[in-house]
């Protein structure tokens, strides 16, 4: 009993190193996963960005060459509709809040 004891004793510390090495592991697994969804959702914001950018880029050229081919694509054609039709009515909203905010405003009556 006392060699078991002794043995125990002496090797507490080795048990001791061996738990945190497992829980330093799981932390670092755990953190490591919380990091790569961070960076995950970071990626997302940027590819909507980057959709939205050629969008815009896509609406300039349109106004530039309304003839080019690429504005010929039936799909396409219709985003545009979709596109023109709320951007009349988001013109006509920043309108309608600067008249109301500033109804003395000489910029409240010109078309945006």
């Amino acid at each position: 009993m006392e060699e078991n004891t002794r043995y125990k004793l002496e090797h507490a510390g080795d048990r001791f190193v061996e738990t945190v090495e497992e829980f330093l592991g799981w932390l670092k697994n755990s953190t490591k996963g919380i990091s790569l969804t961070y960076r995950i959702h970071c990626l997302e914001k940027d590819r909507t960005k980057s959709y939205a950018r050629i969008g815009q880029r896509t609406v300039s050229l349109r106004r530039r060459h309304p003839h080019n081919e690429l504005f010929s694509d039936e799909d396409l054609s219709q985003l545009f509709v979709e596109f023109d039709k709320a951007d009349a009515e988001l013109s006509q909203a920043k309108q309608e809040r600067e008249a109301r905010l500033y109804p003395r405003s000489e910029a409240s009556a010109q078309p945006a």
